[in-house]
Order: structure tokens, then C-alpha cells, then sequence
């Protein structure tokens, strides 16, 4: 052994082990453009919720991964981890089977845990957690949700078009109540198109075109709610998922994808390579996506010289717009 080369190595390590720790004090005390990220909605944004309600009875892990029903982290997480965030568990209210209400569409196959755990109790949840302060003014709060209350009427029967109606009607209301009590940074996530889904086209083209029409009429009524909020004085930031996922489905490469009829789940093949996990939910990759076309839309709402796909050469700019916005928001307030 040569103890020369043997404490120059050890030098080495002890210069670049500083140089590590130097860089993480770094990162973690950049300013973040967000205080924290509460997220409302079902299992397109449960990072775990459900699985720990039900006890780890559902989702079941593996093959879903650490209580997602996905194979691996959803939008919100790396939307969180591209804004340089960690997502604390304490924020997160979504909940799968999660609808517009206070119901959940799980309660219907043997899990009553689920009950009133749908969008207006996880915002009540989260005002209560907050106490007197309210909504977290600095914090970006995320809401998707809408798929459960559509497939509760198709699965049990009612009237669809007024279903339709009262989940836009509760979404509005849920968003109103966060800007109420003090929330100024609100992303709202329309529906993804449910005709594009593997349970959609399952069901054959004629089935596939009516979700997906009804997907654009729950979309287009979600637009025009958000619409008289901006008017009110309570804009929101907009992710067009339905578009989206149109998009990725008339160019997959584009998105590096192979797959975007199939579920991943159970074929053996890479699911990095599909667009969907199962039935209905998309595969980390496609959660991907989404996270992508948060950040182009958050950049936008803050920047709208910007425009869309700058991406995350821009994520180091938002902490000065976000803070800017609010600046703008106090002026206007007094």
C-alpha cells in the first residue's frame, strides 16, 4: 500500500465530499418561486393517499409503484422536482376515486374508508390544516379532477348531462373557495380525453367518440366556469390535458413514446415506451408529459411574452416573475 497516494486520495475525497455539500447548501437555499405545492383531485395526482386509507389494500404495490397507481412518480412530483420543490406529504389532499363533491366512486367496490374524501372535503381538510392564516398565498396550489364523477353515472346509472354540469359547477366552487381564503397561485387541469384511453377504445369507435365528446363538453364548461373566475377576479393558470393528450397521440415519437392505445400493465414490455398504465392511467412517462406542459403553462401565465416551450431553461426565472405577479396583486388590492 502507498500511504502517499493513499492520503492524497483521501484529500481528494475530503475536498470533493466539500465541494458536494457545499453545492446541496446551495441548492436548497435558491429560492423557490413557490412556498409549496397543495395538490386537490384523484388518483392522477394521489401520491399515496389512498393506499394509506385503505391500509395498502388499494392501490396494491407492485405492481403500482409506492401506493400510485402508476409505475412510478405522477405529475405533481416531477413538476415538483423540475421547479427544484420537494412535494411534502402533509400537502397532498388528492385522493384516488376522488370526485367533484364529497364522494369518492371506490366506496362502490368495498372500500366505505373512501367516503368523504371527494374535492370539497380535501379543501376544507386543507383549510383547516392551514388554521386562521388561510390558503398559503406564496404556495402553488394544483387541481385536477373530474373523471370519477363521469364514471360513477356511466358505471350506476343517472342523468349524465347533469352530472357534467354539477362537477363543473363544484370545481369552480372549490377553486373559488381556495382564492377566498387567500390562495393567489391556482393551476386547474381539464380532463384528459377519455376517448383516448385504453377503456375508451376498448368499448369500440362509436363509444370512443361519444367520451370523447363528453370529455370536451365537461372541458369547454370547465373553461367557461374559469372564465367568469378571471372576470371576478380570480385567474387561474390552465393545462390543457385533453389537448395534450390529442397531441401525444398524433405524434408519439415526438414525446418518445411507442405505445398510446395499449396499457403498459401486465404486457412485459417497457413502460417508458407507453403512454398509458392501465385502463385509464397514464405511465410515469406520461405523467411526464403533463409535468412538462405544467411548467410551459406556469411560465406562460407569469411571462406571457415568453410563450410556450421554453422549458426549463426558463424554471430559474419564475422565483422573480412569481414574486413580480404578487407584487402586482398587492398594488392592485389597496
Amino acid at each position: 500500500m502507498n500511504y502517499r497516494n493513499l492520503n492524497s486520495l483521501i484529500g481528494y475525497t475530503a475536498r470533493a465530499l466539500a465541494v458536494s455539500l457545499a453545492l446541496t447548501s446551495i441548492c436548497a437555499a435558491a429560492p423557490k418561486p413557490f412556498s409549496k405545492i397543495p395538490t386537490f383531485g384523484d388518483s392522477l395526482s394521489d401520491t399515496g393517499n389512498a393506499y394509506w386509507l385503505t391500509g395498502g389494500l388499494f392501490p396494491t404495490s407492485p405492481p403500482n409503484f409506492d401506493g400510485r397507481i402508476c409505475n412510478g412518480p405522477v405529475w405533481v412530483e416531477q413538476l415538483a422536482e423540475t421547479l427544484g420543490m420537494h412535494l411534502r406529504t402533509e400537502d397532498q389532499y388528492a385522493v384516488a376515486g376522488a370526485r367533484t363533491d364529497d364522494g369518492n366512486y371506490l366506496t362502490h367496490f368495498g372500500l366505505p374508508m373512501m367516503e368523504n374524501t371527494g374535492l370539497q372535503q380535501q379543501v376544507a381538510a386543507y383549510l383547516q390544516d392551514s388554521g386562521p392564516a388561510g390558503a398559503d398565498p406564496h404556495a402553488l396550489h394544483t387541481v385536477w379532477i373530474g373523471a370519477n364523477d363521469i364514471f360513477t353515472t356511466l358505471a350506476f346509472g343517472g342523468d349524465m348531462s347533469l352530472t357534467v354540469t354539477d362537477a363543473i359547477e363544484n370545481t369552480a366552487q372549490a377553486v373559488a373557495t381556495l382564492a377566498i381564503h387567500g390562495a393567489r397561485h391556482i393551476l386547474v387541469v381539464n380532463l384528459p380525453d377519455l376517448g383516448l384511453t385504453p377503456f375508451g377504445l376498448s368499448l369500440g369507435q362509436s363509444f370512443s367518440y361519444q367520451l370523447s365528446a363528453l370529455t370536451d363538453a365537461y372541458n369547454a364548461g370547465l373553461e367557461q366556469a374559469l372564465d367568469s373566475l378571471e372576470d371576478a377576479g380570480i385567474p387561474t393558470i390552465r393545462l390543457d390535458a385533453a389537448g395534450l393528450i390529442r397531441d401525444i397521440a398524433d405524434d408519439p415519437a415526438a414525446f418518445g413514446l411507442v405505445n398510446v392505445t395499449d396499457q403498459a400493465l401486465g404486457s412485459g414490455n417497457d413502460p417508458d415506451l407507453y403512454l398509458f398504465w392501465n385502463d385509464v392511467h397514464p405511465t410515469s412517462a406520461g405523467h411526464g408529459a403533463v409535468a412538462d406542459q405544467a411548467i410551459d403553462d406556469i411560465i406562460a401565465f407569469y411571462a406571457p411574452r415568453h410563450g410556450h416551450g421554453k422549458g426549463r431553461d426558463d424554471v430559474h426565472a419564475l422565483n422573480g416573475l412569481v414574486k413580480a405577479y404578487e407584487r402586482s396583486l398587492r398594488k392592485h388590492s389597496k
